[in-house]
């Protein structure tokens, strides 16, 4: 994936390993490092109390915080907020995490200086130099592993996490148990895993097979469905609409006009010509639904009737958990897994599969490669054997070299 360079054929491997001159397949397997190391470092933070609201601020924050927020749920005592700059009211009260879109983010250093002066309690992950880090001081977070923003959604997902955890608004997951599954997905997401049960490789064949259009079913996929369409822009150039779960029960005209083709017209049946002889654009739908633990009978019904209505939309969700032997974290069982681990799982099969669309479109790569947020070359002992940092080895499929 580099400027200019021809598209890549999503079922030869090597094709794939030859067009990701930017190691991005290797940095995306590198999430469950991220969460590892980002948990680590707020492993000891003391209770926060309850705030009386958790702001997250940065360039990306409503997407961030919208899926704390829908997890969470209803029961959330405290507001939660995403701005993409401090709002007015932030004070002593308040507990803000500023996530730093670049070394030079103004807007970011700023918002962390204010919010100190201000007296709230304040988080900031940015890099170790530059204006944010100066304006961080003792707050700062700096990225344990070297990888563009655009793959850091598990990182960033873990200090809210953790923050949130802190002040009595959500349980601490197990970290270590859900990276061990991160660690099985990086593998299975392998471009040299049969095609058809690679979890990347056939969703995104259907995202670049037209105009993308991610469908949530329930609060959680709604959030996903979000950060699924920040993926496509920055690492697929892929621009695809959202609708969420009430947005698609009120349009029903959209439904209808992403629906399967009547078969009954024959196999001579064109789906991109319309009836006038003009060629009709595809939609790519993808239906999206969140944790099985966090569905209530509502959200189950609606699911149901989306998916009848769009019988061939690509559908993922429920249960992220790839095929593992022996079980990267014993003991835990699909049916176990908490809203938390589902939805970083899916989120990474998103990016995977972003990574794979832009390879077979020549997408441009992030402008912050190769070292995102974090110091050049920088290594981290929590990166495990089986997904090292490196190119993908195309004589040992499934591992690296």
């Amino acid at each position: 994936m580099t400027n200019g360079d021809p598209a890549a054929d999503l079922h030869d491997p090597a094709a794939l390993i030859a067009a990701d001159s930017g190691a991005l397949l290797p940095a995306a397997a590198l999430a469950g490092a991220q969460v590892r190391s980002a948990a680590e470092q707020l492993a000891g933070l003391s209770p926060l109390g309850r705030p009386r609201a958790l702001v997250v601020v940065g360039a990306g924050a409503a997407v961030d915080a919208a899926l704390l927020i829908a997890l969470i749920g209803e029961q959330a005592q405290t507001p939660i907020v995403g701005a993409a700059s401090l709002p007015a009211w932030v004070g002593p009260l308040d507990v803000v995490v500023v996530f730093a879109a670049g070394i030079d983010d103004t807007v970011a250093s700023r918002a962390a200086a204010v919010a100190a002066r201000r007296g709230a309690a304040v988080f900031v992950r940015s890099s170790a130099d530059g204006p944010v880090a100066d304006a961080a001081a003792g707050n700062l977070l700096e990225p344990q592993l070297s990888v563009t923003e655009a793959l850091a959604g598990s990182a960033r997902l873990t200090i809210l996490v953790s923050v949130a955890a802190a002040a009595g608004l959500y349980p601490r997951p197990d970290f270590e148990a859900l990276a061990g599954l991160l660690d099985a997905m990086a593998l299975a997401c392998h471009p040299s895993s049969e095609f058809f049960v690679n979890p990347a490789l056939p969703l995104a064949e259907h995202l670049v097979g037209g105009t993308p259009l991610l469908i949530g079913t329930d609060p959680v996929a709604d959030a996903l469905a979000g950060y699924g369409s920040r993926s496509l822009a920055a690492l697929g150039g892929i621009a695809a609409s959202v609708l969420t779960a009430g947005e698609a029960a009120g349009s029903p005209s959209v439904l209808a006009r992403c629906g399967s083709p009547d078969l009954a017209a024959g196999v001579f049946y064109d789906p991109f010509e319309d009836e006038s002889g003009q060629p009709t654009p595809r939609i790519s739908v993808v239906l999206l639904s969140g944790p099985a633990n966090q569905a209530s009978a509502a959200t189950s019904r609606l699911s149901a009737a989306l998916e009848a209505a769009l019988p061939r939309a690509f559908r993922i969700g429920r249960e992220e958990v790839p095929d593992q032997d022996p079980p990267a974290a014993p003991g835990l069982e699909k049916a176990e897994l908490g809203g938390f681990a589902s939805t970083v799982l899916l989120m990474n099969r998103l990016d995977f599969a972003a990574l794979y669309a832009g390879l077979a479109t020549g997408a441009r790569l992030p402008a912050d490669l190769p070292d995102g947020l974090g110091r050049p070359g920088r290594s981290s002992q929590h990166v495990s054997p089986a997904v090292a940092p490196g190119a993908w080895s195309e004589s040992e499929p499934g591992s690296w070299s």
